[in-house]
């Protein structure tokens, strides 16, 4: 029996997830939750942006506070919008978790015990808030800079950067990769770690960009399409948080198939003790989708 959660729109599909799959709801108490990443310790974390929080969860114990407050610790927020916490989370290769920081308008890097600023500006100036990141195993970070948790989440050329940007740091080198997103949001690694993926949710700004993450040279548009959070799979398939779900293509952008939601999904990424789990965060949700890969 087609199961009512995923529309099938090419058989490729068949031979990525597994069908049959059940979606669990971990938690929907929320503000809106964000930036999922998996430990290996057995849990993920998240952020929840409005409520300046990082949470600790996993299927078998309810979300706790991992980390207060986890995105501002500035007096005055005159200049930001109500969006001031965390998002994107990411490990590095010394197990430090990277933390995109609204508020703050920085990368910080937390080690379990202390938090400090790992990427604070550029040309002498605030970010205006990282949004999402991914770090290569050669230690790359790899983030995005939109003004969401700017005032009227729009720039501010005095305080912060004249641009919205994706931003590139190697060793000790901050630059940016692309400019060509007005409200740059998900980036992801391939498997191989060979090419960078990246989007956005606004409209107007609906194409997936790759680029190769040596030369750092844009490949081309890989989909038309719009995502928030964007991850892939051990085969290359690109999973976008969509207004729909989670949009699954193909690693030349056609469309395979998709997940619905019962609220708009922000961000996901694979864990569990196989790696095969997807868990999502989706506004007031969180939702764990188990053994969903091959």
């Amino acid at each position: 029996m087609q199961n009512p959660a995923l529309t099938i729109f090419d058989d490729q599909l068949l031979e990525c997830i597994k069908t049959d799959f059940e979606i669990k709801v971990l938690d929907d108490q929320c503000n809106f939750s964000e930036g999922p990443v998996w430990n290996r310790e057995g849990y993920y974390l998240f952020s929840d942006i409005p409520e300046n929080l990082i949470y600790k969860i996993s299927e078998s114990v309810s979300k706790q506070i991992y980390l207060s407050p986890s995105g501002c610790n500035l007096a005055d927020t005159s200049l930001l919008s109500e969006q001031t916490g965390s998002n994107g989370l990411a490990y590095d290769q010394h197990n430090n978790l990277l933390i995109c920081q609204h508020g703050n308008g920085a990368v910080a890097k937390y080690d379990g015990t202390n938090m400090e600023s790992l990427i604070s500006d550029y040309n002498n100036k605030r970010f205006n808030s990282p949004n999402d990141i991914i770090v290569a195993k050669d230690g790359t970070v790899f983030f995005s800079d939109p003004p969401y948790g700017l005032k009227n989440q729009q720039l501010n050329e005095e305080s912060a950067q004249p641009i919205a940007a994706f931003y590139y740091y190697r060793n000790g080198e901050l630059k940016i990769l692309c400019d060509q997103y007005q409200y740059p949001n998900g980036v992801c690694l391939s498997p191989d770690e060979k090419s960078l993926y990246c989007c956005s949710t606004k409209e107007n700004e609906k194409f997936v960009l790759e680029y190769d993450t040596e030369t750092l040279q844009l490949k081309g548009v890989v989909a038309r399409e719009n995502s928030d959070g964007i991850k892939c799979d051990k085969n290359n398939n690109l999973y976008l948080s969509t207004g729909d779900g989670i949009l699954i293509l193909n690693a030349e952008g056609k469309r395979l198939g998709l997940i619905s939601l019962d609220t708009i999904p922000a961000n996901h990424c694979w864990g569990g003790s196989s790696g095969n789990d997807l868990l999502v965060t989706a506004r007031n949700n969180i939702f764990l989708i188990k053994n969903l890969q091959q």
